[in-house]
This record gives C-alpha cells, sequence and structure tokens, in this order.
C-alpha cells in the first residue's frame, strides 16, 4: 500500500520540484561554483533555496494520498489489523450502514489532515517572515 501510495504522488512531487528548481536565478549556481562551493554544497544550498515551493509539493502530495481510497483498496485490501487505513474504513463502514463509526472515522481524519496542515502552514509561514 506504501509503494502505490508512493507511485500515486510522485509524479505531483516531481512536477512541482521541477516547476521549483526552474524558477532559481541560473547565475546562482555559477556564483556559488565561483565562491568554491562543492557539489553536495551546492546541493545543499539550492535546496535551501527551494525549501518552501518543495514544502507545498509535499503537501499536495499529502493531500493526494490522504484523500485517496482506491488505490488502497485495489492494492491492499481491507483486513483489519493489516492493511486498513482511515479511507477505508470510512467507505467500509459507510457499505455496512454504520454511519456513526464512519463519521467518527471522518472526523478524526479532518482533525489529523487539519494538524498536519496547520503545522506545515505555520513553518512555511515562519520561514517567509524571516
Amino acid at each position: 500500500m506504501i509503494v502505490a501510495q508512493f507511485i500515486l504522488c510522485l509524479p505531483i512531487v516531481i512536477n512541482l520540484t521541477a516547476v521549483a528548481v526552474q524558477q532559481l536565478n541560473p547565475k546562482l549556481r555559477l556564483q556559488m561554483r565561483a565562491l568554491g562551493a562543492s557539489r553536495w554544497q551546492l546541493m545543499w544550498l539550492l535546496g535551501r533555496e527551494i525549501r518552501l515551493p518543495l514544502l507545498g509539493a509535499y503537501m499536495a502530495a499529502f493531500g493526494v494520498v490522504v484523500h485517496e481510497v482506491g488505490a488502497s483498496q485495489m492494492v491492499g485490501g481491507n483486513l483489519p489489523g493489516s492493511t486498513r487505513v482511515l479511507t477505508t474504513a470510512i467507505v467500509m463502514e459507510t457499505g455496512m450502514g454504520h454511519y456513526d463509526r464512519a463519521m467518527a472515522y471522518g472526523i478524526v481524519l479532518i482533525l489529523l489532515v487539519g494538524v498536519i496542515a496547520a503545522v506545515l502552514t505555520w513553518v512555511q509561514q515562519r520561514d517567509i517572515v524571516r
């Protein structure tokens, strides 16, 4: 299931990362090399320059993974204790007519996503202010 979710969000991360790298000033790399930066230092410094767009890419990928049910159902099924995740549990409980449990799972999922999104947004906004 992890591999399926990874494959699902990989194109999003790659595309958003490529856009972030293309937004860098081309002279920045040359300047860093002129100042004597090694290849690893260059990659580290360029990574720091695109850290906010990268965080946005990871947030988008997280959103895709959290709301995706189909890949989890196809690859992992919905076996209690081994492959059940919140989204598949919500689908199963709704299908069985246990709407109260499905709502409880949905509330937990919304709270979890809200907390993670708030923390990532706080990190992103804190970094912008600096």
